[in-house]
């Protein structure tokens, strides 16, 4: 016995020919651990001793390690190993049983920004923007980026386009479902209903065949009869928009704007939330979080798509880098996908920004805002 605690003493010294020693005898130092397997000394060995490159030659050194109790089943010697081990390690840990290789890494080593939950693993964040770093960015003109940090952040969305139509009845009336177009008409009656309105001011052949129709000289009138005829026509309806219809102009114009700055902002925002789904599941929740005044303050959150895909590529791309690479360094899932970026390993989230907002949702919006101005 005390034969192999002298070679145990020479394994853990740090001068290379105490190391030499061994090998002279055993060989390998996969030779000498087998002798302390049959001595049952593995509780004896530090394993972060082992050179680097042994763990580099030998492919089955971890296995070997662990499956002969070199390795406690916590893994909590990963924290004693070198640095340029410690990924080689990780990623060797996330093959032979990656449900606990994730937790140990959720919870020991990203755990500044990740945490474990019943159906996996999220991502929390002090404010949703900080994510805009998942895109890509352009350096002269509008970028995936820029308008990610626009959709995410806390503050108002922009309007893009004040002036968004200079013809309200064919880009608003005429779109009007049938609904619509009767609150269109009860407003118009409460307006201007049954009341003389004079052929000197208003020319309009429709408003010439409703007077005939009423036989009057020099007048008509909007009735429930004819007001839908009257909505149908763009010229006499604009005659009226221009007079005595004033207020409802201004209305359907402000109708169009929201409508055409509202689409715009739905486009863009499910360009970026659909985008994150790229490495995210779903949309933001919120964690409650007690502060030390007794106050609860709501953190953005969002479920991780794949965490055990972007460690193992983080940890293959920087498998025998130094300490700077090393996941404990990294501390958060964040900068550990920004260094993926950084050096091109991985795609940014990129998408065409559209020009305009699509013409079927604007239409949709109207139909939808109309209540709210009429």
């Amino acid at each position: 016995m005390a034969k192999i605690d002298k070679f145990l003493e020479l394994f853990h010294s740090v001068r290379e020919s105490d190391y030499n020693k061994i090998l002279k005898v055993f060989n390998t130092t996969r030779n000498f651990l087998k002798i302390v397997v049959k001595y049952g000394q593995q509780e004896d060995v530090d394993i972060a001793y082992i050179p680097e490159y042994e763990w580099r030659n030998d492919r089955d050194l971890m296995a070997f390690l662990f499956d002969n109790g070199f390795i406690r089943g916590d893994f909590s010697q990963y924290e004693e190993l070198e640095d340029n081990v410690k990924n080689r390690f990780l990623l060797w840990f996330l093959n032979y049983d990656e449900e606990t290789a994730l937790k140990f890494i959720a919870r020991r080593l990203l755990n500044y920004d990740v945490s474990t939950e019943k159906d996996g693993y999220y991502l929390g964040v002090v404010k949703r923007d900080e994510l805009s770093n998942f895109f890509r960015s352009y350096s002269r003109e509008t970028s995936p980026r820029d308008l990610a940090k626009t959709v995410l952040s806390e503050d108002d969305f922009f309007e893009r386009w004040w002036d968004t139509t200079d013809n309200v009845y064919r880009d608003v009336i005429d779109e009007l479902d049938s609904t619509n177009e009767a609150r269109l008409a009860e407003y118009i009656l409460n307006e201007i209903g049954n009341k003389d309105l004079s052929l000197d001011d208003y020319d309009d052949d429709l408003f010439y065949e409703f007077s005939e129709e009423q036989g009057t000289e020099n007048t008509f009138q909007i009735t429930n009869s004819n007001v839908m005829n009257l909505i149908g026509d763009e010229s006499a309806m604009y005659e009226l928009l221009n007079g005595d219809l004033g207020d409802l102009k201004s209305e359907l114009y402000s109708i169009h704007s929201s409508a055409y700055n509202g689409a715009y902002e739905s486009e863009c925002y499910n360009l970026v939330m659909d985008g994150l789904q790229e490495y995210f599941v779903g949309k933001f929740d919120w964690d409650q979080i007690k502060q030390s005044d007794g106050k609860i303050k709501y953190y953005p959150k969002i479920k991780i798509r794949d965490l055990s895909a972007d460690v193992r590529k983080y940890l293959e791309v920087y498998i025998d880098y130094d300490y700077n690479y090393t996941l404990d360094y990294v501390d958060s899932y964040v900068r550990m996908m920004d260094q993926l970026f950084y050096d091109e390993e991985i795609d940014k989230i990129d998408f065409r920004i559209p020009d305009y907002p699509d013409y079927q949702l604007i239409d949709k919006y109207i139909n939808e805002y109309f209540s709210d101005y009429i």
